[in-house]
């Protein structure tokens, strides 16, 4: 699932994980971005190349983080998280979670946990 316009200017500038960690840390929030990005706190919790994109879009005013849960499930589903991991780092019931991957084809890791003392009943 391509960012949404809301977001896609940060995804271009830094790239999916880092606008994730952003707007993870802050969806919801209003923020006031300063023009300088340069000693500011976006700087030093996310570094400068995001401080920079933030304050060159949004800098010298209130930024209203939004909440993009839509592609933040798409995201997570990608990376291989399940449901109710998915939900509980979104906020979203497992069932809104289910029906937002359901409609879309996420690629899905399958990850299999094997006891390190297992033995390998094929092999």
């Amino acid at each position: 699932m391509q960012a949404p316009s809301s977001i896609s200017w940060l995804v271009d500038a830094v790239g999916e994980e880092a606008a994730l960690e952003f707007i993870e840390a802050n969806a919801g929030k209003r923020l006031y971005i300063p023009q300088n990005p340069n000693d500011c706190l976006l700087a030093e919790l996310y570094g400068p190349e995001l401080a920079r994109a933030v304050c060159q879009y949004r800098g010298g005013e209130q930024y209203q983080v939004p909440l993009v849960k839509a592609w933040r499930v798409h995201v997570l589903a990608n990376r291989g998280l399940n449901s109710n991991e998915i939900a509980v780092r979104t906020g979203l019931t497992w069932g809104r979670v289910s029906y937002l991957t359901q409609n879309v084809p996420v690629e899905r890791r399958k990850v299999r946990v094997v006891h390190p003392g297992q033995a390998d009943l094929f092999g």
